[in-house]
């Protein structure tokens, strides 16, 4: 009788445990700037997993872009943090490439097939310890050349699968990008369409997907990160940029923001959002918080340091790394 009490209690106990930390979703920190890792606010966080934005044609333009790519990489290889490198238009200002006038522009402008493969290989060639890769960051963004080619984007991926199929691919890279982001009961009609599109052209496997669901966090809700996944259909999912903004214009707001006294309230209320909804949708693997460094440009603003000094935000994050 004795033994089976005993045997009663161990089992009670082991469910009163909660569940091993290995069960939540990896949480990295996504800001390219190399001097994240030499920040010993990072090295506290004990972060190991980064991710960093590269314009696709970085190495055949050279200077201070690939100097910065460069450092980047060798200082998380140095302190032992894995990086996803995330491939998007060239470097320079894309705010105006949903003008049609300017789509011609360097900037702006896709690339063919064959110039994105010759480009994959120089860099692979150049950092062969990069084995983590999403063929091109926001696809579906007005920004980037692949939002008026989801054909091309999924080409894109299909060229990195074959150029490197020891990598982990994220193979689709999307935003919440709903037709009208501040309805209260918000469609993704346009994005549905851009991603079934982008689907039936692409010939690897969806393993893993990439979301940035700053929309959804901020506003407090899960239905585009709902929507995405349901379009999408990929066996797992990474957040690749989210995390709760500080400063952002069309989220300033009493509506969206009720019950926020100040900025750093706000994105502290936000970043607790982000985890516990992402805690409940078993498929959400990685979790990569946008941006480490904050008041570094006037109209957007995540970081969780600025000025040398972390925010309140950064010690919401720092319960989830392991």
């Amino acid at each position: 009788m004795r033994s089976r009490l005993v045997l009663l209690c161990a089992c009670l106990l082991a469910l009163a445990i909660p569940a091993k930390a290995s069960a939540a979703a990896i949480v990295g920190i996504s800001e390219n700037q190399p001097t994240v890792f030499s920040d010993p606010l990072f090295t506290s966080l004990g972060a190991k997993h980064a991710r960093i934005v590269v314009a696709w044609d970085v190495v055949k333009v050279g200077g201070f872009d690939l100097t910065r790519v460069t450092q980047y990489l060798q200082a998380a290889q140095a302190t032992g943090v894995e990086p996803l490198v995330a491939f998007e238009h060239s470097r320079g200002d894309a705010s105006r490439c949903n003008q049609k006038r300017y789509q011609k522009t360097k900037v702006c402008k896709l690339p063919t097939a064959s110039q994105y493969q010759s480009a994959i290989k120089a860099f692979l060639a150049r950092f062969p310890s990069v084995n983590v890769i999403a063929p091109w960051n926001e696809a579906n963004h007005f920004t980037q050349p692949t939002s008026r080619n989801p054909k091309a984007a999924a080409k894109f991926t299909d060229i990195v699968k074959s150029a490197c199929p020891r990598c982990t691919l994220v193979v689709a890279d999307m935003l919440d990008q709903a037709d009208n982001p501040s309805a209260s009961r918000p469609t993704f009609t346009a994005t549905a369409k851009y991603i079934k599109e982008f689907r039936k052209a692409l010939k690897t496997k969806r393993t893993v997907c990439g979301i940035h669901n700053y929309s959804d966090v901020n506003r407090f809700r899960t239905t585009g990160t709902k929507a995405l996944e349901k379009a999408l259909g990929c066996s797992q999912y990474w957040l690749t940029e989210t995390g709760g903004l500080y400063k952002f214009g069309s989220f300033w707001s009493k509506k969206t923001y009720k019950g926020c006294k100040s900025a750093s309230s706000c994105q502290v209320k936000a970043t607790k959002y982000l985890f516990s909804t992402a805690a409940k949708d078993k498929k959400i693997k990685r979790i990569y918080v946008y941006t480490w460094f904050g008041a570094v440009t006037p109209r957007f603003d995540a970081g969780l340091v600025a000025h040398g000094v972390r925010r309140a935000a950064y010690d919401e994050v720092a319960k989830h790394v392991e």
